[in-house]
């Protein structure tokens, strides 16, 4: 015990001696006191004043000698707010290891414009937005003078004006004439827009794409008038479509004779090939790995190869896509998808082969649409089936997503609709037709906590359910559909209760979940659903609690599901990763 105590004691005495040191090392500031100003112009007072600055180890000579001056930068640094008529008085203290600067200041009645006479003009200046853009930032009539305010507006259209082109844009008269005595200040701004410059060649880095591709990112064409969002669309667009390790436009050297800027695009190409390797887990599937390759340029017409592997204990996947750029590289693109997969869970077990077209395009930043033929050979074994099945599906889609994150996203939705069909007049063994539609929606409640709603719905159009493959089929439960359920647990059974799968699904959840401290949550949801044919729906539901962590490679969800449908079980965990949209 005594040694114990010594040591404490010991450990105590080094910390004080060390916050000593470091702060006996540190600089002391002295304090520099304002009575009578408001915060604004506080700050602006403290920033104008070198003495603000000055430290307790400052030489006397020089603290004395700002404190003399502190007179003049107060007045500039009110002045600057539209006041110009202050009452100062200041006092400086020494003590005997700093000193205390106090000032007194009444900043009196401030400035105010009396006349506002803004001009612009010029032989070729046609701009709608630039009238929003001085009513937005111009001073009126009646305003306190802000030199900061008035030095912002200046930019802003001058800034306004090279966006669009007019880069000899200048002020012939920029003037703000101010009388004291009056409080009150006239301004005078007459710019001349000059000519609007016109879009010169654009011209790329060569030797990495064929120009005819690069060109197609841009809808700049020579002769245009300027335009910096085009520049800035240029610039997305490069730099998003994974070709290249970094995009750099410049528009100078203008050419001042034929008043024309050409684009320069400097690129430095990515990396051509890439592999990457993953890993996962979710109750449902066990542990999963994963397996890619990318060659992201095999020619300079920018087709791509990519191939994938996935492994886990219900799926395993080989999927190989050759895809390309059509017509505009920035929102059309074909694909041929080649894959096999083997799928083996407590309700069926297929093995399907794959062959497909697939063609997708931008409609806007947050859609896509998407439009399939995929030929199929799949053996599978559901119930007392043991079948073969060939079908030629034709496909067209929508998919939109906001707001995906790999932390924790706070709005958010994704969208996905679906139809598909096959006939037995094109090369099938059965004809059905399949909508399908996946939802989400997500939304903050205040800062720390949110709601998650989510639903599933598909319909098929078929006679004979039993002609039709195990990947066509419909199954609720598990971690990603109705929680405390086991995977693909739910559906139409057959004379020995095992499940067929459904024709039809309906499915929906709502969840809460709460930030309790860091990157940990806390949450509580619903779960409903059924699969089934055309009788009426019989849903199973469950409830429960969960824990959230938003690791650095993304959410990880446990959750404790009670099933409301089997009184046999108490509940089920469930294990999932994957970001939240």
């Amino acid at each position: 015990m005594h040694t114990t105590a010594k040591l404490t004691r010991n450990r105590y005495a080094i910390a004080l001696y060390a916050a000593w040191a470091i702060a006996w090392c540190l600089p002391s500031y002295a304090e520099v006191a304002f009575t009578g100003l408001d915060e604004t112009q506080e700050t602006n007072a403290r920033i104008l004043l070198p003495l603000s600055s000055a430290t307790c180890e400052t030489n006397q000579w020089r603290v004395e000698r700002l404190f003399r001056d502190a007179d003049d930068d107060l007045r500039e640094a009110l002045q600057a707010l539209g006041f110009y008529r202050i009452e100062l008085e200041k006092n400086l203290t020494w003590t005997e290891d700093c000193w205390l600067a106090e000032f007194t200041v009444t900043p009196g009645e401030p400035v105010r414009y009396r006349i506002v006479d803004v001009r612009i003009g010029g032989v070729e200046l046609v701009d709608a937005d630039l009238p929003q853009v001085v009513k937005r930032n111009q001073p009126v009539a009646g305003a306190i003078l802000n030199h900061g305010d008035y030095e912002r507006f200046k930019s802003a259209i001058l800034q306004h004006l090279s966006n669009q082109g007019y880069f000899e844009a200048m002020f012939v008269r920029k003037e703000v004439v101010v009388e004291p005595e009056t409080l009150s200040a006239d301004l005078f701004l007459y710019l001349e827009s000059g000519p609007r410059y016109r879009f010169g060649e654009v011209n790329f880095t060569g030797g990495i794409l064929s120009s005819e591709l690069l060109q197609a990112y841009t809808d700049i064409e020579q002769g245009e008038p300027y335009d910096s969002v085009q520049i800035s669309e240029l610039y997305e667009s490069l730099n998003g479509s994974g070709y290249f390790k970094s995009v750099s436009i410049r528009t100078d050297p203008l050419d001042e004779s034929t008043k024309t800027a050409p684009v320069m695009v400097s690129l430095k190409p990515g990396a051509r090939r890439n592999y990457s390797i993953g890993a996962g887990f979710s109750t449902d599937t066990g542990p999963q790995g994963r397996l890619g390759y990318i060659n992201r340029r095999r020619n300079d017409r920018g087709h791509q190869l990519e191939a994938r592997l996935f492994a886990s204990k219900t799926d395993s996947e080989i999927t190989t896509v050759y895809r390309w750029p059509i017509l505009n590289p920035r929102t059309d693109w074909a694909s041929i998808v080649g894959g096999a997969q083997h799928r083996s869970t407590d309700t069926s077990e297929s093995d399907t082969f794959k062959l497909g077209y697939l063609r997708t395009k931008s409609l806007s930043k947050n859609w896509l649409w998407a439009r399939s033929v995929e030929a199929s050979h799949e053996n599978y074994i559901i119930g007392e089936q043991d079948e073969s099945s060939n079908l030629v599906i034709f496909g067209v889609g929508l998919e939109s997503a906001i707001g995906r994150e790999i932390s924790r996203s706070t709005s958010g939705r994704r969208i996905n609709l679906a139809i598909r069909g096959a006939s037995d007049y094109l090369a099938s063994d059965t004809s059905f037709l399949q909508f399908r539609a996946t939802a989400k929606w997500l939304w903050s409640l205040n800062d720390t906590t949110r709601m998650m709603v989510r639903g599933r719905f598909g319909t098929t159009i078929k006679d004979e359910l039993n002609e039709l493959p195990v990947s066509v089929r419909f199954f609720a439960g598990g971690d990603r559909s109705v929680r405390g359920y086991d995977f693909e647990s739910l559906g139409p059974v057959d004379s020995n209760g095992d499940v067929t799968g459904g024709s039809q699904l309906l499915e929906a959840s709502i969840e809460f979940d709460r930030v309790i401290t860091g990157n940990w949550s806390v949450a509580a949801f619903a779960d409903t659903g059924s699969a089934f044919n055309n009788e009426q729906p019989d849903f199973s539901s469950g409830i429960g609690l969960g824990i959230r962590w938003y690791s650095p490679v993304g959410p990880v969800r446990i959750d404790f599901a009670h099933p409301l449908d089997d009184p046999d079980r108490d509940f089920r965990l469930h294990i999932t990763l994957g970001p939240d949209l």
